[in-house]
């Protein structure tokens, strides 16, 4: 059976289109865009490239071959005298006449064709009046002159009529090479620039009706190229009044022509044409102004002072009165006038650290109005001008006769202390508006506009210690310095919490490092700390690091809690150290005085911080865990390794005192740092939560422990150096009777009290640790005492020690292994 024929389609309805084959899907899919359009560059290239290679190119290569060929012609017929020379030069006009004629006929039928025939008429012209003045002399230079001016005019009608660019282009060019060609020798510059000035305004005013911008380029090059030559090889200091008008002429006209040519069409500042209109017109006049006002007083600075006024004018009737397309052409003009500001400044004070001054305020300035404008080129160019400043006072404090001058300055009314208080409130203005203005400027430029306040305040600190350096009496110094850290940075917070600034609060913590910062600078400039006003200097600085941390808890910043614990070990290292060096240098106390009125004033510190904790007080009683673990560890900590150190090193002197065991400076300071470590110890075991790990409890006991038997060894070294008069030396207090005889007794005795304690509670393991002692103390005395002790002393140790011996083992049995470890269950349960 055949297939049932496919139901019939109506006529109305449309054909059936297939589904899109899955290489069609795939290839829409991936359909990729359209490339971009041609660049500025690439259609300057390509402008270039159709004049000389565009339209008919034979006919265009034809006409320069023809050109050439009747130049060869007329060459040849000069050197065989063939005809008279008007004759020449009248046949050769008469050509040029009849091209551009027959070209103007053929403008509507064949325009490529017409336009190069006309452009080969009029260079025949041209080089007809030129070898007719030059070479024959048969014109004067006023005929020549009109002559070639007349031959532009008319290049430049034909070009209008037609809307013919290349005819303007000759022409223009023939205008601007006229008073060039016909020039006689006379220097009359006066006319030649009121006649580029005619033809820049001719020029422009067919550029601005025919949109052809190239035309202001061609004017740009002709004129500032024909003008430039002249001033080397013609100017004087003479023609200046004479110059000076047509210079400022170019400089308004040309401004004018690149804002009138950008208000008919969006500006291509970043274009070859606009660009260099824009840019390159105040740079040459610049260069050019430098050269008119050569060796006039303050002649740059007015000059340039009055380029950022015209400018700045400019830039203001631009932004309110041209639509805002035109508000990029407003930028350019108010960077133009930014720089051209900059650059009088220096010119005008001659004095570089004034320059820094005015150049970081002006900066200040700049940012400002860019921030509320929302240009960040001018936001930029505001923070580019405190590095420029900062170079201006680098480079002024290198220059020769600086220190001369330094020595004729006033304290703070001087230029340096200004230089650097600028930079500093400049900093500080540009963060606070970059703050303020943080929605419009961006999350990443605010903050980092912010790292300008640790720029501010390090100028500060480098102008205030440059003050303090040169015009304080030595001995007060380091109190001004102290002084100058405990205003600056609290008054930083509350200026800054005035303004609702909260980075700027959040800088003044840097009081912390700062304090850290003074103390070697205190040590190196004093005997101690303590010393001229540094006993009020130093407490001042401490109280406002916690006035400026406790005004910060609200700032919602974790680190502004836990910056409390370096502020703790800020007063602990200035007691510490103060105490130390009043015992030396205040109190003239020798010996070990010095080294335990340092552990002293520790202690003091760490009880002292502990029992602020306990009270209650301010940030002590707001943040105890805090205080407790890491503000008050590592000092306790510190005053352990104290403890080693004096034991090591003290021997026992305390003059005008006697040695006592125990009652010496040394001991009584071993017996404080202990302590307050204890105090520290258990404090932190009783707060809630506890701030000691329960893991290092056992390793904090054994160094306690190891630190206390240090001790006892401590003691019989200074007593045996003390009593004994051995020299207070490891080898010989090692060698040393009293020395090795008192240890054994001393370690039994140890041994002995540590294993009866751990009988009497079950302790079996720290039994045997307490045994371990004894064990080696009987080891000692076989391998040591047996051979270097005298007889007298050997026989009375090893009595003493075995009778000691026999009384542990009867007094101190070692305890159950079962009931020590159910004991020490309980214990630690």
């Amino acid at each position: 059976t055949l297939p049932a024929p496919p139901a019939s389609t109506p006529a109305s309805a449309p054909p059936a289109v297939p589904p899109p084959t899955r290489v069609e899907v795939d290839a829409a899919a991936h359909h990729t865009p359209a490339p971009p359009g041609p660049t500025p560059v690439d259609q300057a290239v390509a402008a270039v490239r159709d004049f000389f290679l565009g339209g008919n190119t034979v006919v265009r290569v034809g006409i320069l071959v023809l050109l050439i060929g009747v130049a060869l012609l007329a060459k040849w017929a000069v050197d065989h005298a063939l005809f008279p020379i008007e004759l020449r030069l009248a046949a050769a006009a008469a050509i040029g006449m009849a091209l551009t004629g027959i070209g103007f006929r053929l403008r509507e039928s064949r325009p490529g064709f017409a336009t190069t025939l006309q452009g080969g008429g009029i260079a025949a012209l041209y080089l007809v009046v030129f070898f007719a003045y030059r070479f024959y002399e048969l014109v004067p230079a006023p005929l020549a002159f009109a002559l070639f001016v007349a031959i532009a005019i008319a290049c430049g009608t034909l070009a209008v009529l037609q809307r013919a660019q290349p005819l303007i282009f000759i022409g223009s060019v023939g205008g601007f090479l006229a008073p060039v060609l016909a020039s006689s020798g006379s220097g009359d510059h006066v006319t030649l620039f009121a006649y580029y000035l005619l033809l820049d305004i001719a020029i422009a005013a067919v550029a601005w009706r025919e949109q052809w911008r190239g035309l202001n380029l061609l004017a740009f090059v002709c004129t500032y190229g024909v003008a430039t030559i002249w001033g080397v090889l013609r100017y004087t200091p003479a023609d200046f009044a004479t110059t000076e008008p047509f210079l400022l002429a170019y400089l308004v006209l040309f401004t004018v022509v690149a804002l009138v040519q950008a208000w008919r069409a969006q500006p291509k500042l970043a274009g070859f044409v606009d660009g260099t209109l824009v840019f390159g017109t105040p740079l040459i006049t610049l260069l050019a102004q430098a050269q008119l006002v050569e060796g006039r007083q303050l002649g740059m600075a007015i000059s340039t002072a009055g380029f950022g006024l015209y400018y700045a004018l400019l830039a203001t009737f631009v932004w309110r009165r041209a639509p805002a397309g035109l508000r990029r052409m407003a930028e350019a003009f108010l960077a133009l006038a930014v720089g051209f500001g900059t650059i009088a400044i220096p010119l005008g004070l001659d004095d570089a650290l004034t320059t820094t001054l005015a150049w970081s305020l002006e900066g200040a300035g700049i940012y400002w109005v860019g921030a509320r404008q929302g240009r960040r080129l001018a936001r930029w160019s505001g923070i580019a001008l405190q590095a420029l400043a900062a170079i201006s006072f680098v480079w002024a404090t290198d220059v020769a006769g600086f220190e001369t001058r330094v020595a004729e300055f006033w304290a703070i009314a001087n230029p340096r202390f200004l230089s650097c208080v600028s930079i500093a409130f400049a900093g500080c203005f540009i963060a606070r508006e970059a703050w303020r203005q943080r929605a419009e400027v961006g999350d990443t430029e605010w903050r980092l506009a912010q790292g300008l306040v640790g720029w501010a305040l390090l100028w500060w600190s480098g102008g205030v210690l440059a003050e303090i350096d040169q015009f304080a009496r030595e001995v007060i110094q380091v109190g001004l310095v102290l002084l100058a850290i405990g205003i600056t940075f609290p008054l930083l917070e509350r200026l800054a919490a005035r303004l609702a600034w909260t980075p700027g609060r959040l800088w003044a913590a840097t009081a912390l490092p700062a304090a850290f910062f003074a103390i070697p600078l205190s040590l190196d400039q004093q005997a101690h700390l303590f010393e001229h006003g540094g006993a009020v200097g130093w407490p001042l600085v401490c109280a406002a690091v916690y006035a400026v941390l406790a005004r910060l808890e609200d700032c919602d910043e974790a680190w502004t809690r836990t910056a409390y614990a370096p502020a703790l070990w800020l007063v602990a290292i200035v007691a510490a150290l103060g105490s130390g060096g009043v015992a030396e240098h205040g109190f003239d106390l020798a010996s070990d005085w010095s080294a335990a009125a340092f552990g002293i004033g520790l202690t003091a510190v760490v009880m002292g911080a502990g029992w602020a904790v306990d009270r209650g007080l301010a940030a002590f009683g707001r943040w105890p865990t805090i205080h407790l673990s890491w503000a008050i560890a590592p000092p306790a900590v510190f005053g352990i390794l104290w403890v080693w150190i004096l034991n090591l090193g003290g021997r026992g002197d305390a003059p005008p005192l006697p040695y006592l065991p125990i009652l010496n400076p040394i001991d009584v300071t071993v017996a404080a740092l202990l302590l307050g470590a204890l105090d520290a110890w258990l404090r932190a075991r009783r707060a809630h939560p506890p701030s000691l790990p329960a893991e290092w409890e056992t390793p904090a006991g054994v160094a306690v422990a190891a630190t206390l038997f240090l001790w006892l060894n401590g003691v019989l070294a200074r007593s045996v150096h003390q009593w004994a008069e051995v020299p207070f030396r490891a080898d010989t207090l090692w060698d040393a009777t009293p020395m090795q005889a008192s240890m054994s007794i001393s370690w039994t005795l140890v041994a002995l009290a540590g294993m009866l304690w751990c009988t009497r509670r079950g302790w079996r393991s720290r039994w045997i640790a307490a045994s371990v002692l004894l064990g080696v103390t009987v080891v000692k005395l076989f391998l040591v005492d047996l051979s270097t002790l005298s007889t007298g002393a050997r026989i009375g140790t090893f009595l003493v020690v075995g009778v000691l011996l026999l009384v542990v083992g009867y007094l101190s049995p070692v305890p159950p292994a079962a009931e020590g470890e159910a004991r020490a269950t309980g214990e630690t349960t």
